[in-house]
């Protein structure tokens, strides 16, 4: 797969909001959302691989190039299971919405939750990275020496001017190390006081103060009892 170098070595900062290489993960949320309306379409009898197979298929032979335009999607879609996949698409393709495709998840039986336990796949992912996920909390990603990598523009911490570059040197008049900042999110959440950050930004110092009382918070799935649970089937099946 060809891939835009230009974009693929863009810097990280703002990733947010440049989506960057979001073709990847964003479509397989949205591939997600159309298998889970195949088979709910078809009872079951078909999903996304009848699609894949009808349309990537037969015949085999040598690599050669093999053009197709969105109304041959569309045409497949409909042969495997009729729906107004015309407007399914363009939604998809030209919404700009706050948020990320999570319709084949819900559909699957499944709802995003947020709490304050880490899984083990971020705990594993902010040790080979030493880095610390403070986004779903205040907005930050964090070397574990406190420099800003990334922020996310309508979390707590960016709105009063915290941004990639800076440092953060000391969380609530502590010096900052991951288990500090941490400690401060969950203290915080029995406080009235305001979380403060003192941030170095080159040769500047300056200490912002937060209105943030959520604690940590980490994204996970759990199941929603009140839907049949699609997502087990699809993961099963590959």
């Amino acid at each position: 797969m060809h891939v835009d170098r230009s974009e693929s070595d863009a810097p990280r900062q703002w990733e947010t909001w440049r989506r960057g290489l979001d073709y990847y993960e964003e479509d397989e949320l949205t591939w997600l959302w159309a298998d889970t309306i195949i088979r709910q379409q078809t009872r079951g009898q078909k999903s996304l691989d009848d699609f894949c197979r009808n349309f990537h298929g037969a015949p085999s032979g040598p690599p050669q190039v093999k053009t197709y335009t969105f109304e041959d999607v569309l045409k497949a879609l409909n042969e495997v299971a009729p729906y107004d996949w015309r407007s399914f698409w363009t939604e998809r393709l030209e919404d700009h919405g706050p948020g990320a495709p999570l319709g084949g998840i819900e559909r699957s039986g499944w709802k995003v939750v947020y709490n304050d336990t880490r899984s083990e796949l971020e705990r594993a992912r902010e040790g080979s990275r030493s880095s610390v996920n403070a986004a779903y909390s205040i907005g930050l990603w964090l070397t574990s020496d406190g420099t800003v990598t990334d922020t996310v523009e309508s979390m707590p911490a960016p709105q009063v001017g915290i941004g990639p570059g800076m440092k953060v040197i000391a969380v609530n008049g502590r010096k900052f190390t991951p288990y500090v900042l941490r400690d401060a999110l969950r203290q915080g959440k029995d406080s009235p006081d305001a979380l403060e950050l003192l941030v170095e930004n080159t040769e500047y110092y300056k200490t912002f103060k937060l209105d943030y009382h959520g604690g940590e918070k980490y994204p996970h799935l759990v199941r929603d009892e009140t839907k049949p649970d699609l997502l087990s089937e699809i993961i099963k099946a590959h």
